[in-house]
């Protein structure tokens, strides 16, 4: 199977794991867990067994040394991530309510994330590659965007199936104002969309109906938490149910299910799936990140391939 090459941010994520309470005053404690949503996804897919590699940059410290490490035990191919002499690896603050639901505050200004140009964009990471995902943080400026256009052309110039998750995070963008615009652009690039329901709104509310999605892309897949799961297609739409499970950390359940998600789609013939082909990877996906909602953190939530091989759909398995 073609490896799934994912693009992006890897950073720590500094998780509100409890409060501590000392002289009359309530402390939050954080506890370091890898993270970075196309980073997640690459973990994902790792996790599960499967081909996976990841193209970003970490600053040269500690925390880039730990996130290193910890990809490279999740079976992701690493070789291509860039390490910049100055600037700072990405920092992340999850803040978590009582039902496992997620607020963040990113330490994120000029690290080595955003710094990334097209120069540093490794040839050979795109060598055979079945599929290119990436997610909106990319696209926060216009020199970031930049070098996610420039991958995408490297990944399209290989024939690879080009994966967008939206992942909106109106505080990394200026003035915290998304722009819709540039969102559109890409969102036209993409084969496969992955998008909250809150975030499907917000774009269709800024002018980019449900047909301009179809324009472009095989299919879009509308996540609602723990409500069914939409798959809009030019063929059609349906609709999954995902299991029912207990949150304990939202964190890394999106991506969880992007990367199973992707797994079950890579290297199929995409343009003769039939309804019941979209039910059963995004069935498969769903069990994928109903696994990691009920585990705490990012990367360690994942399932392992034992813990999913139930759902598969395909026959044999991919890993």
């Amino acid at each position: 199977m073609k490896p799934i090459l994912c693009f992006g941010e890897l950073l720590i994520d500094f998780l509100n794991f409890n409060t501590a309470h000392e002289g009359g005053f309530a402390l939050p404690e954080f506890r370091q867990y890898p993270g970075g949503a196309p980073a997640n996804v690459a973990a994902a897919v790792g996790r599960l067994g499967a081909s996976a590699r990841f193209v970003g940059q970490v600053g040269d410290d500690r925390f880039g040394q730990f996130l290193t490490n910890a990809m490279k035990q999740l079976n992701v191919d690493m070789s291509y991530l860039g390490v910049h002499p100055t600037a700072h690896t990405p920092l992340a603050y999850v803040f978590l309510d009582d039902s496992g639901e997620r607020s963040f505050e990113f330490l994120r200004h000029n690290s080595a994330d955003v710094v990334m140009t097209p120069s540093d964009l490794p040839n050979a990471a795109f060598d055979g590659a079945g599929t290119f995902h990436f997610c909106s943080n990319t696209l926060t400026d216009e020199y970031i965007a930049e070098t996610t256009q420039a991958a995408i052309t490297k990944a399209r110039a290989q024939n690879a199936v080009i994966s967008f998750d939206v992942n909106l995070r109106h505080n990394l963008w200026p003035n915290r104002q998304v722009d819709p615009a540039m969102i559109q652009r890409f969102l036209r690039m993409a084969d496969i969309i992955k998008v909250s329901r809150e975030e499907a709104d917000w774009i269709e509310a800024n002018g980019f109906t449900v047909s301009d999605w179809l324009a472009t892309a095989r299919a879009v897949f509308v996540t609602d938490g723990a409500e069914a799961i939409e798959i809009l297609t030019p063929k059609g739409q349906f609709r999954v149910n995902p299991p029912k499970v207990k949150a304990v950390d939202t964190t890394a359940g999106g991506d969880a299910f992007t990367g199973g998600l992707l797994l079950a789609l890579n290297g199929r013939d995409l343009e003769a799936f039939k309804e019941s082909d979209w039910e059963a990877a995004t069935s498969f996906a769903a069990a994928c990140g109903a696994v990691a909602v009920s585990r705490p953190g990012a990367l360690p939530a994942l399932p392992e391939w034992a813990d999913v091989q139930e759902a598969w759909p395909f026959g044999e398995a991919p890993v």
